[in-house]
């Protein structure tokens, strides 16, 4: 039984190692440093999910200055890194404290100039953890669409296709603030869609707004949303 045991914790050590957010960024940076920027620019480094402390540590040690640089997890996981500026969202509904977030990265994305990187760290639930709304439309539009989507039966793609086209930062929206963008993405998704882990910030959107539109008629939501999202779409 002492052998059992012994297997057993040794299989579950390997496994919390192998996930170690900091590990891979750092196994990542060693085998492909990063080139040198040109002249006046700055590394704006932007870690957004539940795995932004330890990637945003791992990256200040393996990052060199110049650089500004802005982290954004939960509550459970919030903590003072030397360097940055540390913010929490909201986890797993969204609220103004996710949206304040999201107009901090924004914000900091604004600031970008030719000879700037930016590198975003990626992990799962950047996409509630940090908001924004698509121009023209209000955190409350967003949450009403929300209701309605779980509500509709639809699988997690198709809302996710739609969410993304009501935000400014889902679905490749940080490529719309600034780029280009070197991102490192930490999968908690089967299949490593690049689209669905915090709903793709740096990856191209699932579909289109035509689509969204189709889909919300398809399963009769279009109607009860609001008119500035029918607008938006």
């Amino acid at each position: 039984m002492s052998d059992l045991r012994t297997t057993a914790l040794s299989l579950f050590d390997a496994a919390v190692k192998r996930a170690d957010p900091a590990a891979a960024l750092r196994t990542q940076l060693t085998n492909q440093p990063l080139p040198a920027l040109p002249n006046g620019g700055r590394n704006i480094i932007i870690a957004i999910g539940k795995a932004a402390s330890p990637l945003m540590k791992e990256a200040l040690d393996l990052i060199p200055e110049p650089r500004v640089a802005l982290s954004v997890t939960n509550p459970e996981n919030l903590c003072d890194i030397p360097g940055a500026t540390t913010l929490s969202g909201s986890h797993p509904v969204t609220d103004e404290i996710s949206a304040a977030a999201g107009q901090a990265v924004i914000d900091l994305l604004k600031t970008a100039t030719a000879n700037d990187r930016v590198i975003a760290l990626v992990s799962g639930g950047g996409s509630a953890l940090v908001v924004a709304p698509a121009p023209g439309l209000t955190l409350d539009d967003k949450a009403a669409v929300n209701e309605l989507l779980l509500a509709s039966g639809l699988e997690i793609n198709e809302m996710n296709l739609i969410r993304q086209q009501l935000s400014a930062i889902k679905g490749g929206g940080l490529l719309r603030h600034a780029a280009p963008v070197t991102a490192y993405i930490l999968s908690d998704v089967i299949g490593d869609d690049l689209r669905a882990i915090a709903s793709g910030p740096s990856a191209t959107p699932i579909g289109t707004r035509e689509q969204a539109r189709d889909i919300m008629q398809r399963v009769n939501i279009w109607q009860t949303a609001p008119a500035s999202v029918r607008v938006h779409l």
